[in-house]
């Protein structure tokens, strides 16, 4: 206990008194040294002499699995807690050979710490997937497994397995299907994704970190920020499971599907007893084990009430959003920046930081793509070569000739810019060509702030604006199930029908046409060679045709297929 106090100084294997000394002195050649170590550390090593071999092997097999991430252990360590001696000479070398050919043991040989000519055992825990040791190689592992693998067998892989499988199955990474008749379940790969954003921007309401005392020498100042600290954690965890959008998400998906905000996949909270975990939840409570539901969950659920609101504004979620680096939070507050970053450039300016001086407010459809709350299938990298241009034409840099007119502005100006009203400055009263309020536009900040608005749209954090599901979105499926009785069965009447709503050109085909596979080509689409060959030892039986016209048929039918020639329909 005095390990716990701190008090390692104080251990009788630091003082070497008489005792200790003659409990060492009193070890024999062929008990470990580390056997008599137990009575100062207060450890009792289990006494095992009552078990078999076969029960020592799979205590050996259950701690090594528990201590796989450990990697191999000396057999000091596993006598210290399971009291069988693994040792080269120890007492259970029977034990060792059942281990060295066990296909679950991995067998390790070092040098030995006191003699280094002789070799010592490591034993270490061999899963069936050795090469799997986290999420990713798990994914790559089970991608490459066409036909699925056992979630059985991959529950040895590594620490923490099970969780990283559920949250693969959850985001719809992998594909998990029961199996009733072994008690398990199958894990397929998902293959290509279809993914789609969700209208509507979405955002966290996080209630900010206190601020630290001043004095951090000041104990009761310090109790009571760190007391705030952990009471505005506990509320930022509670927070973050209530994401805010500004769209109603409702018309696109339901709860219990799979939702990804912030690049971390999660589920829409179905939980209705808030004193039970996920797994605890009644059935019709839980998530289905599909990314995408065809109908809503079961109305009792709503008699009963579920634990987190999902309304026009909120999206509850059945997880935590991290806030380690590059996690939910993070990725959400940096796309809210680079919205607000948008946003103030294409209002004209930021700030009086000079880099939007002399320029319009942009418009055109590539800033309102941008800057909507609706979700675009647009390519983000055209939108911001459209934006920059956008930005560009703002400043007028075309007109007359002005300064940096190269740089991609407008052709003609807008109004007459020889129209001089009495009273303004210079001479008849006119400004220069090329400037706006009597301030020259410079080339280079020009070209510097059309640079600044293709990068600020060019930001990968706005990938994160919007909410991602897999599959079509619950508005445009039930859209496509209710005009489905109107579309023709037919294929010439929905050629005729798409040709009517100018869906398709009037030239184009209904269908490419379907590819015809040769029958007389090889894999490459080379023609086959017919090859005749005799059987062996294929005698002829029909000898009493010998002398007549068939008997010579026969005969010259025979030459001819001995010199792979065809023969007749197939030869003989």
């Amino acid at each position: 206990m005095s390990n716990s106090y701190g008090f390692d100084f104080l251990r009788t294997e630091h003082n070497l008194t008489s005792t200790s000394s003659s409990a060492i002195s009193s070890s024999t050649p062929n008990t470990p040294a580390y056997h008599h170590a137990s009575a100062t550390h207060n450890n009792i090593i289990p006494d095992v002499s009552h078990k078999s071999n076969l029960e020592k092997q799979a205590d050996v097999l259950v701690f090594l699995r528990h201590h796989r991430s450990s990697g191999c252990l000396p057999p000091s360590a596993i006598y210290k807690s399971l009291g069988i001696d693994l040792s080269d000479g120890g007492s259970d070398a029977a034990v060792v050979s059942m281990l060295m050919n066990n296909p679950k043991v991995n067998v390790e040989q070092i040098p030995g710490p006191e003699n280094p000519s002789l070799n010592m055992n490591l034993f270490g825990y061999r899963a069936k997937f050795s090469t799997v040791r986290d999420k990713a190689t798990l994914l790559a592992q089970i991608n490459r497994m066409k036909n699925g693998v056992k979630w059985s067998d991959l529950m040895d892989a590594y620490d923490g397995v099970e969780k990283d499988l559920q949250k693969l199955i959850s985001g719809g990474e992998i594909l998990g299907v029961p199996n009733p008749e072994e008690k398990d379940r199958i894990v397929f790969p998902r293959g290509e994704s279809f993914l789609v954003e969700l209208d509507g921007c979405v955002t966290l309401e996080l209630p900010p970190m206190p601020p630290e005392p001043k004095d951090k020498n000041d104990s009761m100042q310090m109790a009571v920020y760190k007391g705030q600290v952990a009471r505005i954690l506990q509320a930022r965890k509670i927070h973050s499971r209530m994401v805010k959008t500004n769209i109603d998400p409702r018309l696109q998906i339901r709860r219990g599907e799979a939702i990804r905000i912030g690049s971390e996949w999660f589920r829409i909270s179905s939980e209705i007893r808030p004193d039970l975990p996920l797994d605890k939840q009644p059935p019709r409570a839980q998530a289905p084990p599909s990314v995408v539901s065809m109908k809503d969950l079961s109305k009792k659920n709503e008699v009963d009430g579920y634990c987190r609101r999902f309304d026009a504004k909120t999206i509850p979620l059945d997880g935590i959003l991290s806030e380690y680096h590059g996690g939910g939070i993070g990725n959400l507050t940096k796309a809210k920046e680079a919205r607000e970053r948008l946003h103030v450039i294409a209002g004209g300016g930021e700030g009086g930081s000079g880099s939007g001086a002399g320029m319009r407010g942009v418009t055109g459809g590539a800033s309102a793509t941008l800057l909507s709350s609706f979700a675009s299938e647009k390519n983000p990298s055209m939108l911001a070569g459209v934006f920059a241009k956008s930005v560009a034409a703002s400043f007028g840099i075309g007109r007359a000739g002005g300064v940096g007119g190269g740089v991609g502005g407008r052709k003609r100006p807008t109004a007459k810019i020889s129209a001089r009203r009495p009273g303004d400055g210079g001479p008849g009263g006119g400004r220069a060509a090329g400037t706006k309020g009597g301030r020259a536009l410079d080339a280079e900040a020009v070209k510097a702030a059309v640079e600044d608005a293709r990068q600020a749209a060019s930001n990968s954090y706005l990938s994160h604006s919007h909410a991602i599901r897999h599959g079509c979105t619950k508005d445009v499926r039930g859209m496509y199930l209710e005009t489905l009785a109107s579309i023709p069965s037919s294929e010439v009447d929905l050629h005729k029908a798409l040709l009517e709503h100018k869906l398709i050109e009037p030239g184009e085909k209904m269908a490419r046409p379907r590819m015809k596979r040769k029958a007389n080509v090889d894999n490459d689409g080379k023609p086959k060679k017919p090859r005749y060959y005799e059987r062996k030892n294929m005698r002829r039986t029909n000898m009493h045709l010998d002398g007549t016209n068939i008997g010579a048929m026969l005969a010259r039918a025979s030459e001819r297929q001995a010199l792979g020639k065809s023969v007749g329909d197939g030869g003989m």
